[in-house]
């Protein structure tokens, strides 16, 4: 008995240790520098406000959570009159393997100059062959995996197998998505071979920027140690879940509804999420795992979406028609929380574990409860903001710079 005051110190002890573990960079988003020039008293018209001194939340108080450290998002930031385009400094559209950190500077050179896209790489329209001729063009993110493969397979001969099958016989990132999951979803009605086919036909070149995003995210915002981009592709079943969603969103607009609905069962039976085909999830986003996930048909979720274990986003059964929430970009969604309704869940806010959210969430705002109400707002670091003009020239020792350059040339050519 005497011991349960000090619980809450403990946990906030192992909460600030696994926070510096992770990126040390604060959360950033277009609020016009930060939230302070907003009336506060607007708030009160969507979601109301605690004034109590005693919350006890650690994830509505803390500046650091982990969960937060992660976004980048282009936007305008000025003082009203003459607008400047920044951005956040951020690694969470680009990836930096340790094995790549850890090159000599010739071997560094080789590796940026052989996994560089080339500016005048032509953009053909969408058609099976240009996908795949696409697909094999110079990407930096799928050359730092084949890496971590042979560097694990040098330390895990045992593991060869299933490395060469699903990573190092793979031409592309998507192709080994393909390769992995198919095994994973297949059934005696549809053998692995055509889920394949069927993975790859479906899945267009917006899909594999959004999925090339949503590798990143896993690969970063993973709290576990060890975490690489190898394992979020060959073990994380959140990012394997998105894939599938993907396929099935496809197969739902082509009015192949019939598959699209086989794909989201099967799907919810090995992963225990049900997101509906026909909703909408941009990139970037992280789905820590799959178990207990349900997104409705007419939710919306944006970029740079995390979204933690048993979240709905899901209607409040007297509404037709429109009926799921919108999420913005860079929401944080924790453990059990739930968001109700047809209502905009504004960028950057943290609906904090077990909330039930049933009216429109502000920007920037950290909300719990039950029903939930606005703790906090997180706070824009102006310091955090770069001009990408100035890192028009890295230095020859800024790796993140020269890594962000490539990944950007990649996005953008395929974009």
């Amino acid at each position: 008995m005497h011991s349960l005051p000090h619980a809450p110190v403990a946990l906030l002890l192992v909460f600030v240790g696994h926070s510096s573990s992770s990126f040390v960079i604060r959360s950033a988003f277009h609020i016009r520098k930060r939230h302070q020039n907003t009336n506060t008293n607007d708030c009160h018209t969507t979601l109301s406000s605690s004034s109590s001194s005693d919350i006890n939340d650690l994830a509505a108080r803390s500046p650091n959570d982990a969960w937060e450290e992660h976004y980048l998002y282009a936007f305008n930031v000025g003082d009203g009159s003459v607008e400047e385009e920044k951005r956040y400094h951020s690694p969470t559209h680009s990836y930096v393997s340790q094995l790549v950190r850890e090159m000599s500077d010739n071997e560094l050179e080789i590796f940026i100059a052989e996994n560089q896209l080339e500016q005048s790489t032509p953009i053909e329209e969408q058609t099976q062959q240009t996908k795949s001729i696409r697909r094999r063009l110079p990407d930096p993110l799928w050359a730092q995996i084949r890496l971590e493969a042979q560097h694990a397979l040098f330390h895990e001969p045992d593991a060869g197998p299933q490395l060469y099958q699903n990573v190092l016989r793979q031409p592309s990132l998507i192709d080994a998505l393909a390769s992995i999951i198919c095994h994973e979803i297949e059934t005696e009605l549809i053998p692995a071979t055509a889920l394949k086919t069927l993975i790859l036909d479906q899945l267009n070149l917006e899909d594999d920027i959004n999925l090339h995003l949503d590798v990143i995210a896993s690969a970063n915002r993973n709290p576990s140690s060890g975490r690489t981009a190898l394992t979020a592709v060959l073990f994380h079943q959140g990012l394997h879940a998105l894939v599938c969603y993907r396929v099935a969103h496809r197969l739902w607009q082509a009015d192949r509804t019939g598959m699209a609905m086989y794909v989201q069962s099967t799907v919810s039976s090995k992963y225990a999420a049900d997101i509906h085909p026909a909703c909408e999830i941009k990139g970037g986003v992280y789905l820590s795992v799959g178990g207990g996930v349900v997104i409705g048909e007419t939710a919306r979720v944006g970029n740079d979406v995390t979204i933690l274990q048993g979240v709905t986003l899901g209607g409040t059964g007297k509404e037709a028609g429109d009926r799921h929430p919108k999420v913005g970009d860079g929401v944080i969604l924790h453990c059990g929380a739930t968001v109700l309704g047809n209502l905009q869940v504004g960028r950057g806010a943290v609906i904090t574990a077990k909330s039930i959210v049933t009216k429109p969430v502000p920007d920037l705002a950290r909300v719990s409860g039950v029903p939930a109400t606005v703790k906090s707002f997180r706070e824009l670091a102006e310091e955090g903001f770069v001009d990408y003009e100035d890192e028009e020239d890295c230095g020859i020792d800024d790796l993140n710079c020269r890594v962000r350059k490539m990944f950007g040339s990649y996005f953008q050519r395929s974009g």
